[in-house]
């Protein structure tokens, strides 16, 4: 399994490496890897309404269609930052590339979720662990395994979660709807789209504050261009002011940048962004020995190796 996975990711490095033949040298500006997801909208307001320019930095963000697409490429050295989870940003850090995380964008506080575990249609509402008994389509080693362990844990602490491997996203959409799995994890808006179609969701995120999304950078590129980091950062927290103040004028740009599901386009509520703030120390923690104990990281990091929250703009 070992072997298979480090041979997809070979193909999928090269592929990437090839596909971005020729991004700008760092320093010139700063190449930053995104997926297509609401998460990401501060992002995609910076870049739209100029305040990247205003702040003083070029910035060229790269979509990706994947994750595994965005890892690949900035372990390549083909971006400066990246937009993700935080576990790919410490799996990166420790096996592939020095890196550290800057910045927390987003977060499931108050009534926000971002992952659900759902049942099937026709099923009714069973426990988390009936159905983590069952089989639970998703991914192992990912933030999907981490928020359902950490869920299941919550409801019965020493139960085991039969995970069904499903890595890619929209594969466990039609599985779960056409009942050839019990339950599955799937990320907002999916999560809304399929509720719409019959299934239950079962837990959710929602208020945990366990599955931040963070921006990161190479260690090389923060030293050698911290004035630009700080700008990218200044940027971005203007971005999350504006979205919060007026969110239905970032719709527009929601619509263009995000993967939305038509349906939900101009239905579906626009997050609540946290001002960037450092990630918090004890969730950091968590993940990192969670990955730790399962064997995934080939070397140990401090919290100190993994963050730097000293770049984030002073608050006002």
């Amino acid at each position: 399994m070992k072997r298979t996975i480090t041979i997809a990711l070979l193909f999928i490095l090269a592929t990437t490496i090839t596909a971005f033949p020729a991004l700008t040298r760092a320093g010139d500006k700063i190449v930053f890897g995104v997926l297509p997801v609401m998460q990401a909208l501060p992002l995609f307001v910076a870049q739209e309404k100029g305040l990247f320019t205003e702040e003083g930095v070029e910035v060229e963000l790269i979509p990706f269609r994947s994750g595994l697409e965005k890892d690949a490429a900035m372990a390549a050295g083909q971006t400066q930052g990246y937009f993700g989870d935080m576990l790919t940003s410490i799996i990166l850090g420790a096996n592939q590339a020095p890196m550290r995380m800057v910045a927390t964008i987003f977060n499931t506080t108050g009534s926000q979720r971002m992952f659900a575990v759902l049942a099937a249609p026709g099923t009714g509402k069973p426990s988390l662990t009936d159905l983590a008994r069952k089989g639970i389509a998703g991914s192992s080693n990912t933030v999907i395994e981490y928020v359902t362990t950490r869920l299941l844990e919550n409801e019965t602490p020493g139960a085991n979660l039969n995970m069904i491997e499903t890595k890619n996203i929209l594969a466990r959409m039609p599985m779960l709807l056409q009942g050839q799995v019990a339950g599955a994890v799937l990320p907002e808006p999916l999560v809304t789209l399929v509720e719409g179609k019959g299934a239950t969701v079962v837990a959710d995120d929602r208020g945990l504050g366990i599955t931040p999304t963070t921006l990161l950078f190479t260690n090389e590129f923060i030293e050698e261009n911290t004035d630009a980091v700080r700008a990218f950062l200044r940027a971005t927290t203007r971005a999350s002011a504006l979205i919060n103040q007026d969110p239905e004028t970032a719709r527009p740009i929601m619509i263009k940048f995000a993967r939305i599901p038509e349906p939900l386009q101009h239905s579906v509520a626009i997050p609540v962004f946290i001002p960037p703030a450092a990630p918090e120390k004890e969730l950091v923690m968590d993940v990192y020995n969670w990955l730790y104990d399962k064997g995934v990281l080939k070397s140990e990091l401090t919290f100190d190796e993994m963050v730097d929250g000293s770049l984030l703009p002073e608050k006002q």
